[in-house]
């Protein structure tokens, strides 16, 4: 083997430098752009939002730093915020969650052929001005009941099965115009599993001690109020037992076991559902977000009143005639002006004759 000579030796040796010059320059600039990165990734993932991750930009004003964030995408959210825990509710202002979360609106041509009773059912869905829905109120301050009143509850799960056991959590009234006459958040003595906030607009909150009333006190203010009055629901009877309470048959009128309506079903034989009927007999759509019981309240008052004059007459083959004197009072109906006094008749006076005493 030759031998390499010194003076070749130091020549290849400076040109396998050149070589390799260009390329020791790039692990310094990758590095930086490495650094450059991971502060701008932890730009981003600094700041959170009600327990979401959110973009954060600087702005300086007056010498002050501000942030304003801008939340991901809802997929990521839900990713990170089971709805079981009301997460997606958590931002809402206080002011918001007073008012009924689903409001109707009008979207659909509706099956009712006088345009007269369709603008007469659905103007029963629109709150009153005059008596303004306030939430948890019990009995109204402003709104009387009257010979007709619609009862609502809302539910939320308990025990293991949560899909099964359900217990009593709001329960709300509206009287023959729409107006509400109640409405309550009930205390659930058994832990909650489920509050179903996505339909029953549940949320804990409702439910403590300080804002909830006892079932009881619940119980006995429907027990009174719906007293000597008929009585409007859809699948009352689920209702009814959620507050222990009864109700004479001849004194109630439930929108799902209506003939005309049992029609409009989807599936023959099936109960209609209250969101169906409302869309289909008078084109609005209600429960569009969370149901809202006093919504549910006055959207079956207003199907009563589509058809009352046929549902009474049903009514009245499967039961007979019913006497309103021996139903509800005079004071009931003075609260009920202009709301269905037919059927009222004022008890007539008995003629006492006095008898002359004989001398």
């Amino acid at each position: 083997m030759a031998l390499i000579e010194l003076k070749n030796l130091s020549s290849n040796w400076k040109q396998l430098q050149k070589t390799l010059q260009p390329s020791t320059s790039k692990p310094a600039s990758s590095k930086s752009q490495e650094r450059d990165g991971h502060e701008s990734l932890k730009r981003k993932r600094s700041g959170n939002t009600n327990g979401s991750h959110a973009q954060v930009s600087p702005n300086t004003r007056n010498g002050h730093v501000k942030y304003s964030t801008k939340p991901l995408p809802r997929k990521r959210q839900k990713m990170e915020e089971p709805s079981s825990s009301g997460a997606s509710n958590r931002r809402h202002d206080h002011k918001i969650l007073s008012k009924s979360a689903s409001m109707p609106s009008l979207k659909h041509p509706t099956l009712v052929t006088d345009d007269d009773d369709a603008a007469t059912s659905i103007s029963v869905l629109t709150p009153s001005p005059h008596h303004p829905d306030t939430m948890n109120e019990g009995s109204s301050r402003t709104a009387l009941p009257g010979k007709y009143i619609a009862i609502d509850c809302e539910m939320v799960g308990t025990g293991p099965e949560p899909d099964r056991d359900s217990a009593l959590a709001r329960v709300s009234a509206v009287n023959y115009h729409g107006h509400q006459i109640y409405d309550s958040y009930v205390r659930v003595k058994v832990p909650v599993t489920d509050y179903r906030t996505a339909v029953s607009g549940i949320e804990p909150k409702h439910l403590r001690k300080d804002i909830a009333r006892p079932f009881k006190e619940v119980h006995n203010d429907l027990k009174v109020l719906l007293e000597g009055r008929i009585l409007v629901g859809h699948a009352v009877k689920n209702d009814l037992d959620a507050l222990l309470l009864k109700h004479d048959k001849r004194y109630i009128r439930d929108t799902s076991k209506y003939s005309r309506f049992r029609e409009l079903a989807p599936v023959p034989g099936r109960t209609p559902s209250l969101r169906g009927l409302v869309e289909k007999l008078l084109g609005v759509e209600i429960q569009t977000g969370k149901h809202d019981s006093v919504e549910d309240a006055r959207a079956t008052m207003a199907l009563f009143r589509l058809e009352k004059e046929s549902f009474e007459r049903e009514v009245a083959k499967i039961y007979g005639a019913v006497r309103m004197k021996d139903v509800i009072g005079p004071s009931v109906a003075e609260a009920d002006a202009g709301g269905g006094e037919e059927g009222l008749s004022k008890p007539k006076k008995k003629n006492k004759k006095k008898k002359k005493k004989k001398h």
